[in-house]
C-alpha cells in the first residue's frame, strides 16, 4: 500500500512539473500583444475529463487589463451530435493551479466555446469576446464534446486600457 501512495504521489509531481514545464502560446503577427496556437488536434474530450484535457500552454497576462479571445476548428469528419470545442482559462497560481493538477478540478475563470452540430459544416468560428484579466497568468486548457476530431486555431489579444 505505502508503494503505491508513492507512486501515485510521484506522478502527481510528474504531471505538475509536465504542467509547469508548458510553453507560452506563441506570439503571433510580428505583436507583443497578439498571442495564439495553430493546428492542435483536440479529440473529443469532454469537460468533465479533467485529466485528458489538452494543455494549450500558458497566456501571460502580466500588465495588460484585458484579453480578446478568438477560437476557430476545422472538424475532421461530420460532428455526430451537437456539441462544443471549448477553451477553459485557469489561473495559473497557487492555489488554482494546485486544484487543478492535484485534485481534478477545474476552476475555471473563463470558458470559451464555439458550438458545432451535424448540420454546422466543417469549419466553425466563436465570435470574439474581450475578457477582463484578473491573474497574472493563465493556462488554455482544450476540450471536445462534437464526437469527432478537430484541429484548433485559439487566439488571445493582450490589452492595457
Amino acid at each position: 500500500m505505502y508503494r503505491l501512495a508513492r507512486l501515485i504521489l510521484a506522478g502527481l509531481i510528474l504531471s505538475g512539473a509536465v504542467a509547469a514545464a508548458a510553453q507560452t502560446l506563441e506570439k503571433m503577427e510580428h505583436s507583443e500583444a497578439l498571442i495564439g496556437l495553430r493546428n492542435l488536434t483536440v479529440p473529443p474530450i469532454a469537460r468533465s475529463e479533467t485529466t485528458n484535457l489538452i494543455d494549450g500552454g500558458l497566456i501571460e497576462t502580466e500588465g495588460y487589463s484585458h484579453m480578446t479571445l478568438n477560437l476557430a476548428a476545422e472538424l475532421k469528419g461530420p460532428a455526430p451530435q451537437k456539441g462544443v470545442i471549448g477553451v477553459l482559462l485557469i489561473p495559473d497560481v497557487e492555489p488554482f493551479r494546485r486544484v487543478y493538477r492535484i485534485l481534478g478540478l477545474v476552476p475555471a475563470t473563463v470558458d470559451f466555446t464555439v458550438s458545432a452540430a451535424p448540420s454546422s459544416g466543417s469549419y466553425v468560428m466563436a465570435g470574439q469576446q474581450t475578457f477582463e484579466v484578473g491573474f497574472p497568468r493563465y493556462r488554455a486548457l482544450l476540450y471536445n464534446s462534437t464526437g469527432t476530431s478537430a484541429t484548433v486555431a485559439f487566439f488571445a489579444y493582450r490589452t492595457r486600457r
